[in-house]
């Protein structure tokens, strides 16, 4: 038997039998074919995450594949999609890297209830893993980043700023820092975008490069201006838990590091009481324009907004 073929059966196939109810052929064949219910559309998306840059050298690659994996599935939640399947293309600089990230990858194919529906693997001379991800959702229903209106509320799902302080913590050689779980163990929102569908919330987006650069992408694709004050900011919970840094570095930490997964998003005022009673934190409100703005007190305040640059 091909080398390869046996440790792709041995690593994955075998310890991930989950098969999803429109899968017609899964993996194992030269491509896998799905059927797509009446009513819905087919959802996709794809990343990459590459040792080094995505994640730390010294960091553990079952960590990383987990990591990868969960990151991806973050796309289909800020689209409102349910996720069905994945597929891996798996770069390694030797057969056990590619063992050590199969493990983290198994346990977030298991944890979401996602079928590994086919991929590939190459030897590399870097550590790398690219995932594209496909879920479903009724027609007409995903969350886009362009239907944000005047008026509507800017709300949040999820924790800012811990994730960039774990990453911080670990690259000054905490690794057991309070904050490393949340660099290391990302959590989709699934369940919470599911609510927003259920409300019939239009416009949303994960926030993977930092909350004011992605909310820049909000209001750029809507052509509003969105204002975030400071105020509501500082009732995150992630604002006290960071507050030992000082204002400074907790709204950078908060407003730029970045790799949350937490889910930005906006929604009409009717909304505002059942948002607050499922856990979202509101941020401020759209308006006139097309940028961001930070706001404190009422009056707008400068700041450098910058977040994660795949190219710096």
């Amino acid at each position: 038997m091909n080398h390869e073929f046996d440790a792709i059966a041995k690593l994955f196939q075998q310890r991930t039998p989950l098969q999803h109810p429109t899968t017609r052929i899964g993996n194992g064949d030269d491509a896998s074919t799905h059927e797509i219910p009446q009513g819905f559309e087919l959802v996709i998306s794809t990343d990459t995450a590459v040792q080094g840059v995505h994640w730390p050298h010294n960091m553990g690659l079952d960590i990383a594949g987990n990591r990868a994996i969960q990151a991806a599935l973050s796309d289909l939640a800020a689209m409102g999609a349910k996720p069905a399947w994945l597929w891996l293309s798996i770069m390694a600089t030797n057969e056990h890297d590619l063992q050590q990230m199969s493990h983290g990858i198994v346990q977030a194919c298991q944890q979401q209830a996602v079928e590994l529906a086919g991929g590939d693997t190459v030897t590399s001379p870097t550590n790398a893993i690219n995932v594209t991800v496909g879920g479903l959702i009724q027609k007409n229903k995903a969350m886009r980043r362009n239907n944000a209106v005047i008026d509507d509320d800017v709300w949040l799902f999820g924790d800012v700023g811990l994730s960039a302080a774990g990453l911080n913590q670990w690259l000054d050689g905490e690794h057991d820092g309070t904050f490393v779980p949340h660099f290391q163990d990302i959590l989709p929102q699934l369940e919470q975008s599911q609510s927003l569908i259920d409300l019939a919330i239009k416009c949303c987006i994960d926030i993977s490069d930092g909350l004011l650069q992605d909310a820049g992408h909000i209001a750029k694709a809507s052509q509003v201006g969105i204002i975030i004050n400071i105020e509501n900011i500082k009732l995150l919970p992630s604002y006290a838990k960071l507050q030992h840094l000082g204002d400074e570095q907790v709204l950078k930490h908060i407003l730029s590091g970045g790799e949350d997964y937490a889910l930005l998003f906006t929604a009409p005022a009717k909304h505002q009481l059942t948002l607050s009673q499922l856990g979202a934190f509101k941020l401020g409100h759209c308006a006139q324009g097309s940028s961001v703005h930070l706001c404190y007190d009422g009056k707008t305040i400068d700041y450098n907004i910058k977040g994660f640059d795949h190219f710096a």
